[in-house]
């Protein structure tokens, strides 16, 4: 099973990678870092079934704009349902490496649950550079540690080889494309990344 055939399955699921009980305080806690997204525009790539984007509906506001995207169709038709009724957000099916987006038009990117499947990470920063507004964020965020995330990926078929940096390894790569990395956090139950174009 590849990575293609492994989140069209999930997709397929009841509730594919809704958060859990446990996962509430740490989505809160990804609220809080953000700050205040009323009225911002926010590209979340990888929005799979959409449990994060409902929740960005909510914090952008009317006023807001969120693009989800995700490369399986299944995952991308089960965000569009979720989010079913927020005229302020719109889903896509496709590869966020490939996605062409007008330059300067987001204010934040959000890689939430992510990073670790992309097929090229670097063109993803490249691109990320172009989308980002004067002062906009890339945050690369989960709900586990890189080492968590990574142990759960080794025993799943189509995701194994799917590994996230650690933090600090994660900063480096991204200094040496021009990033100004502003926060790093890698620890049990969080990773949150926030960096600008230095």
């Amino acid at each position: 099973m590849d990575r293609t055939a492994y989140f069209t399955e999930l997709a397929g699921q009841e509730n594919p990678l809704g958060f859990k009980p446990e996962h509430e305080p740490r989505i809160e806690r990804l609220r809080r870092r953000l700050g205040d997204l009323r009225g911002k525009r926010v590209f979340e790539p990888g929005c799979g079934a959409g449990p994060l984007t409902a929740r960005l509906a909510e914090w952008v506001g009317a006023s807001g704009h969120v693009l989800a995207l995700d490369a399986c169709a299944g995952m991308a038709a089960r965000c569009g349902k979720a989010i079913a009724g927020h005229t302020h957000v719109r889903t896509l099916h496709g590869k966020a490496e490939e996605a062409e987006l007008d330059a300067g038009a987001w204010d934040v990117v959000l890689c939430f649950r992510c990073y670790p499947h992309l097929e090229d990470a670097g063109e993803f920063l490249r691109r990320c550079a172009r989308w980002l507004a004067p002062g906009g964020e890339l945050v690369i965020a989960n709900v586990e540690s890189s080492a968590e995330l990574n142990a759960v990926h080794a025993r799943r078929e189509g995701v194994r080889t799917d590994r996230m940096p650690a933090g600090p390894e994660l900063a480096r790569r991204l200094r040496a494309e021009g990033w100004q990395v502003v926060e790093v956090v890698d620890e049990p139950g969080d990773f949150f990344l926030r960096a600008r174009r230095a």
